[in-house]
């Protein structure tokens, strides 16, 4: 008990803003809620997640990578259901990183380890797949997030690629952008996308250690961040998420914290968390998402757990 009351000390200590950045009342400090989630591969057990998701009706879903499956939870970290197994067949996978949920409630999953993206219906049940190894246009190698605009138009990171690629709601190829480099626009390994509600696009640019942003139109914009520890600095940045004041939250992979920028990346505002098992610590972050409530859940990959801090001292709820 002492040592976990110690840990929360020292976390509450940690998490208050490390630089002098003037920042509006929606800036707000995080507290550590709780967490869920161990190593095993029983039911609400993890192996190596990856990616997490929050649809509009506060259902988690956890890409449980190297467990081959997606999880689902309520708020409170209550196992609701699971999908998948290891395999090449509909609604199988094969080391899963992502999954997203659209309007209606159509689920969209990067199956990585197949080089496909399959959509199923909000009863789970297959819609479509697509994809295949290879690198021409709608062939994917390694796809590591996904995510989806307005129209519901699917963005996929094309780890192996260097791109991202862009489809209709019914996997049509559309588009791509993006080439293997370090200029601006090109990428090394992109891991993760991020659509903003204004359209900005934020992709993570894994061994670059960079954030790129592009405009709805997929034109580049600016990018931020450089290899390093120092504020505003990465070691290979993973996850993005905004909360709902728009401030922009990167996992530091590598760096094992969090850090919080303005609503366009352009201003470091904090960083919170560093490497270790206790609360408020992390081992690799992969991902992060935000409930309807301002609660913020964040894939803690190498502790297999999801960790859950809150803006307030409210309590969190259905």
């Amino acid at each position: 008990m002492i040592k976990w009351i110690l840990s929360l000390l020292l976390f509450a200590i940690q998490i208050k803003p490390v630089c002098g950045a003037n920042l509006d009342t929606h800036s707000k400090e995080l507290h550590y809620r709780f967490s869920f989630g161990k190593l095993g591969s029983g039911a609400s057990d993890f192996q190596g997640p990856f990616g997490i998701f929050i649809s509009h009706d506060n259902k988690i879903y956890v890409a449980d990578d190297l467990a081959h499956r997606i999880q689902i939870f309520n708020l409170q970290g209550k196992l609701l259901e699971t999908i998948g197994r290891k395999g090449a067949g509909n609604k199988e996978f094969a080391w899963v990183d992502k999954a997203v949920v659209d309007k209606v409630g159509n689920l969209y999953v990067a199956d990585t380890g197949n080089d496909r993206v399959q959509i199923l219906d909000s009863n789970y049940q297959l819609i479509k797949r697509f994809g295949e190894r290879g690198s021409r246009p709608g062939e994917f190698k390694n796809p590591r997030s996904i995510a989806l605009d307005s129209k519901a138009n699917i963005y996929v990171a094309d780890w192996e690629n260097h791109r991202i690629q862009v489809f209709d709601q019914q996997g049509k190829f559309l588009r791509l952008f993006g080439r293997a480099g370090n200029g601006k626009g090109a990428f090394l390994n992109p891991i993760a996308i991020h659509i903003g509600g204004d359209n900005l696009i934020f992709v993570s640019d894994f061994k670059n250690h960079r954030v790129q942003v592009f405009d709805s139109q997929e034109s580049f914009l600016y990018l931020f961040g450089k290899k390093g520890n120092a504020e505003g600095e990465f070691k290979n940045p993973s996850g993005l998420a905004q909360d709902q004041a728009g401030y922009l939250y990167v996992a530091d992979y590598d760096n094992h914290r969090i850090q919080i920028f303005s609503k366009e990346g352009r201003q470091f505002v904090r960083a919170f968390g560093r490497e270790g098992s206790l609360a408020g610590e992390f081992r690799h972050p992969t991902d992060l998402s935000f409930d309807s409530f301002g609660n913020l859940y964040v894939v803690d990959r190498g502790n297999h757990r999801i960790q859950v801090f809150s803006p307030s001292v409210m309590s969190i709820s259905e």
